[in-house]
């Protein structure tokens, strides 16, 4: 049974995390010591996450094995892994640090503690994040999953309801705070933004009108269209803005026909296909995707097709159902180019575009893939409770 996932951003999390890792293993049954071990364990790993990977996500669990219930957490993130003079074993001894580095020694250290306080311990990374999974055996038969789950679950919203952390209710007041004012700060940039492509296209207007040569009359109208089309995209994502929740499937299909209507010309034809389940997010989650959708796109007709006149990319937003875990809102999109080679991973990168890309998957809670498969693909995963279906 899934009990609850908890994003790790800032030290109130880690708070958070203890809070709630105490309560679910006082209601599970575990004695003072067992409940230290497991509070110790999994603060540990969040910790990590934060400090090495700049945040990740905790996601707690009550599974049936054998004859009893475990408490599972995984620990996910998305950093660089752990350090190339580091090296897990799954041995006695787990992390072993080679002799190159203070920060493979002090996680060696943490990571080896862990799985002596843990039942059981496993620990997957590589240069696209880490992966930590803890599991404690509780003491109630594996038939009462379902009644050991609701009793934690109640436990937790009493700590929703009656948080005694008064610190954190003092920074979450001035980080709203801080927010609304980012708002306001936002509205006016978009404002501006508006009133300047217009000023733009005015100006492209003139020029186009007074040009003597052909040639330079079609290159005109052509950059006329293309700030058109940046502009359209503007007022639809304005549009949303001021929207409680936006159908996303036709948005994201009118972003791609802006999209393709400015860098398609003779010379490259780009299909763009938009497909997806019938569901609808609030204005502000709209607003994100479309700017991630619209900035994937533009990196494709930059870099997938060179060489090439033709070419098709899919943009599609549906759920994904797997074994054993919660299903998921995925959006993807993928092109047919030339793709990457195997070790880069441009979601790395410092540019602009990534950068924006990176901010906005994480205030919406999503997880970043990429990858090569006959193209380039860009996959980025968000909780079930992300998208409402439509009936």
């Amino acid at each position: 049974m899934d009990l609850l996932s908890i994003r790790i951003a800032a030290e109130p999390d880690i708070a958070r995390i203890r809070q709630v890792t105490g309560a679910i293993a006082e209601t599970c049954g575990l004695e003072s010591f067992a409940k230290t071990r497991v509070v110790t364990a999994v603060l540990e790993i969040a910790r990590n996450a934060l400090q090495y990977a700049g945040g990740g996500r905790a996601h707690f669990a009550i599974r049936p094995e054998t004859d009893l219930c475990w408490l599972i957490v995984r620990v996910i993130d998305q950093g660089e892994g752990l350090p190339d003079d580091a090296k897990f074993v799954r041995s006695r001894r787990p992390f072993k640090a080679g002799s190159g580095g203070n920060r493979a020694q002090r996680m060696g250290l943490g990571l080896t503690g862990v799985q002596r306080l843990a039942d059981r311990f496993d620990l997957d990374s590589s240069n696209e994040g880490t992966k930590a999974e803890l599991a404690f055996k509780l003491p109630s038969p594996c038939h009462e999953e379902a009644e050991l789950g609701e009793r934690v679950m109640g436990k937790i919203a009493e700590l929703s309801a009656t948080d005694p952390l008064a610190e954190l209710s003092r920074q979450n007041r001035e980080l709203a705070e801080a927010m609304a004012e980012r708002e306001l700060l936002i509205d006016e940039v978009h404002h501006r933004t508006g009133n300047n492509l217009a000023l733009i296209v005015s100006f492209i207007q003139l020029s186009k009108r007074g040009a003597q040569s052909e040639e330079t009359q079609q290159a005109m109208a052509q950059l006329e269209a293309r700030v058109l089309s940046v502009a359209k995209v503007h007022q639809e994502l304005q549009r949303a803005n001021l929207a409680d929740r936006i159908a996303l499937v036709p948005m994201l299909e009118t972003v791609a026909k802006h999209a393709q209507d400015a860098f398609s010309n003779d010379e490259l034809d780009i299909a763009i296909s938009v497909f997806g389940d019938a569901v609808s997010v609030s204005g502000s989650a709209a607003i994100d995707l479309g700017l991630v959708v619209n900035e994937l796109i533009t990196n494709a007709y930059k870099h997938a097709f060179e060489d090439r006149q033709s070419g098709r990319i899919d943009v599609s937003f549906e759920l994904e159902n797997r074994d054993g875990e919660k299903p998921s809102w995925v959006l993807a999109v993928k092109d047919d180019g030339v793709g990457l080679p195997e070790n880069v991973k441009p979601e790395r990168s410092d540019s602009l575009g990534w950068r924006m890309i990176r901010a906005m998957t994480a205030r919406l809670s999503g997880a970043i893939e990429t990858g090569s498969n006959k193209g380039f693909y860009t996959r980025i995963e968000f909780p079930d409770a992300f998208a409402e279906s439509k009936t």
